[in-house]
């Protein structure tokens, strides 16, 4: 059937990527399949299990010197009482359990430290990941054809698992809890809709299960429970009546489901009480949420990491709603509110980006509450000719993007997750190398790539212009004032650069800011990052272009090492008017 070789079409596809195009398991460092993020989940594993030190850590200098997955010790934190307490929740490390049992079978059966983080480790996670990549899409398979036509279910799966971040978050950086939720919630919708049913107490024990071990994997999935809870939800005071009539003649059902997930959390707090002494700890420090401001335009459109900037076939989903009130409105209200509120809660959160992330990789656990309305839009389109090339068309257009993005986030060099902008990527889309002027982009909102003419030297307001150099006790230049020509045109700052070793990170790197005045008060500044257009021990020009307009009267030019560690001098500093080409 054609549902059947959509999801063979996928698996094939995203089992290309894993093992032959980017096997992640066979990286090194941060590029491992137990890296960043990955590896504070994974943590309690060789933790607990392997070294018996989760109070203390002290195997883990040694982890990361030698296999780097994270630059500094950045997984766990000392509580007051002198104990590392782990950042992450425990569990994703539940989740990612039997790839670890596998790992350290293939360790010792090959001979590699049986360290937790050798080569089998990462091959293990990796591999079992896959595996949960398939049963995800399997039971999204079973889910679908539950409710909509063998064309449309084949339409839906090929959308979800090949135009949109999925990709990414199911065939590489399949470790991510995302890859593992997405399961979990075919797996909840499945079993929620089953027990409606069936009303049977082994499916309430299921969705207790489930929920627990989403929300002991990330907390805020505790909204999970919306999905049956008002499953089947209508505005209406009989559906409100038979709900409670419902909940009270399987009342020792519920309580078995609210057990279970009570007893799954309780893992969570149990571990805080033995490492802490407390039964509740924030494990986030400084990180929080902004209720009353969420980043809404930012996590939809932003070009850093905007949820329709990326994976732009999710707008069919959010249009699709209409069309899932017309067809199933029995689904319509549940899916609607449940995805409302999970917008808001994720990007609410104060790092909206989400670190590291390809598109906006929060949203991807959700897909199989979204490819309902997906599905419902495939069926109208697809019920008329023109809307089968429409949607063809989509289809191949979103899957090229989507494969062009993955593409750059690994081995292009385009795509720099968590450093985008819109400006930054309508200058690169579809070309095939990245310019010095491209690349400003990520820092400022404008870059001058013709040629200068008439362009007018001006005068300093200061006269230190000697070599300067910053380093990690030196972190702030003199300021530099320039007196302006008072007209519109274009403004370029300029100046000679030498840097002792390569900067990596990019909040490190030093800005060049220019500040723009008038009449004493700053009207504009912009800045860009040196070291990305440098190279070790390699003496270069730098600029940065912005226009002004005739009411800049003065400008300042200064330097801030952003806590870097490397030593970077410059001298030359120029700053040059020209009218710019109209």
């Amino acid at each position: 059937m054609i549902s059947r070789l959509s999801l063979f079409i996928s698996i094939v596809s995203i089992f290309v990527l894993s093992f032959f195009y980017y096997p992640k398991y066979q990286k090194s460092e941060t590029e491992a399949t137990i890296s960043w993020d990955v590896s504070g989940y994974y943590i309690y594993l060789p933790a607990f299990f392997i070294h018996n030190d989760p109070l203390n850590c002290s195997f883990y200098p040694e982890i990361l010197r030698k296999y780097k997955p994270t630059p500094d010790f950045q997984q766990a934190f000392k509580a007051p009482n002198g104990n590392y307490v782990f950042k992450y929740s425990i569990g994703h490390s539940l989740l990612m359990s039997p790839g670890f049992v596998l790992g350290h079978v293939l360790a010792k059966i090959e001979g590699h430290p049986q360290d937790g983080y050798s080569k089998p480790y990462q091959f293990g996670i990796h591999i079992w990941s896959f595996l949960v990549t398939c049963l995800g899409l399997y039971l999204l398979l079973i889910l679908l054809r539950r409710h909509f036509d063998e064309t449309t279910t084949a339409i839906t799966i090929l959308c979800i698992s090949l135009a949109t971040n999925y990709l990414e978050y199911s065939a590489i950086t399949n470790s991510m809890t995302h890859n593992y939720l997405f399961a979990l919630y075919c797996g909840l919708l499945l079993v929620t809709e089953r027990f409606y049913q069936r009303h049977k107490w082994q499916d309430a024990l299921l969705i207790g299960v489930i929920i627990g071990l989403m929300a002991l994997t990330r907390p805020t999935e505790i909204i999970a429970v919306i999905l049956p809870l008002f499953w089947g939800f209508r505005f209406s005071s009989h559906w409100l009546r038979s709900r409670l009539i419902f909940f009270k003649a399987h009342f020792s059902k519920i309580l078995i489901a609210i057990a279970v997930t009570g007893s799954i959390g309780f893992i969570q707090l149990a571990y805080w009480k033995y490492a802490s002494g407390e039964w509740i700890v924030y494990s986030y420090e400084k990180q929080g949420f902004s209720w009353l401001r969420p980043h809404l335009w930012d996590g939809f459109l932003s070009g850093r990491a905007g949820w329709l900037t990326y994976t732009p076939i999710m707008g069919l989903a959010l249009a699709g709603f209409l069309e899932l009130f017309k067809s199933k409105k029995d689904l319509f209200w549940v899916f609607l509110g449940f995805t409302v509120l999970f917008v808001y809660v994720t990007f609410a959160w104060d790092i909206w980006w989400y670190g590291g992330s390809v598109g906006q990789r929060a949203l991807i656990q959700i897909y199989p509450v979204l490819s309902f309305p997906l599905a419902a839009l495939i069926t109208t389109l697809t019920s008329k000719r023109i809307g089968n090339m429409l949607i063809s068309i989509l289809l191949g257009l979103c899957f090229i993007y989507n494969v062009w993005l993955t593409h750059q986030a690994h081995k292009g060099g385009l795509f720099l997750a968590g450093e985008m902008t819109i400006a930054y990527l309508k200058e690169v889309i579809f070309d095939k190398s990245r310019s010095d002027e491209a690349i400003k982009l990520l820092d400022t909102k404008h870059i001058y790539t013709q040629t200068l003419q008439d362009s007018i030297l001006l005068e300093m307001k200061t006269s230190d212009t000697t070599r300067f150099c910053l380093r990690d006790t030196v972190q702030f230049s003199p300021s530099i004032a320039f007196v302006t020509l008072s007209q519109n045109g274009w403004l370029r700052v300029s100046a000679d650069y030498v840097v002792n070793s390569q900067e990596w990170e990019s909040w490190r790197m030093t800005q060049l800011i220019v500040r723009l005045y008038s009449r004493g008060k700053e009207q504009n500044a912009e800045m860009i990052r040196i070291q990305r257009h440098l190279q070790p021990n390699l003496k270069k020009s730098v600029h940065i272009d912005l226009p002004i307009s005739s009411m800049v009267d003065s400008i300042s030019v200064t330097h801030w090492h952003a806590d870097g560690r490397t030593q970077l001098c410059f001298d030359n500093i120029k700053a040059t008017f020209h009218k710019g080409i109209e």
